[in-house]
């Protein structure tokens, strides 16, 4: 996205959510998942990336919503990661040691 897409975008998901509030949207954002489960369930592709876009979309109007949780999620996503990456190399280790 262009910096005028993603300012439409960010405005966008900023009016969705005040227009419909936090409850409807948690509901929304349960909805979602739960059609994005289905989709990668059934392995369609096409339906996955759309599903994908859609919980994007929902957990962005939170993000925008709540900007001041924005660094403790990324900080929180980051930590995640190494942890799992931490897991993946002990994984390798133990695979190459000859038994």
């Amino acid at each position: 996205m262009n910096e005028k897409d993603l300012n439409y975008y960010y405005i966008g998901c900023k009016f969705i959510i005040e227009h419909y509030g936090i409850e409807k949207q948690k509901i929304q954002l349960i909805q979602e998942l739960s059609e994005l489960i289905t989709a990668l369930t059934k392995g369609d592709l096409q339906n996955i990336i759309e599903e994908i876009a859609d919980v994007q979309v929902m957990l962005d109007q939170f993000s925008i919503k709540y900007p001041i949780y924005d660094k403790k999620i990324g900080f929180i996503q980051l930590e995640k990661v190494k942890r799992q990456l931490a897991r993946i190399k002990e994984e390798k280790e133990k695979q190459e040691i000859p038994k």
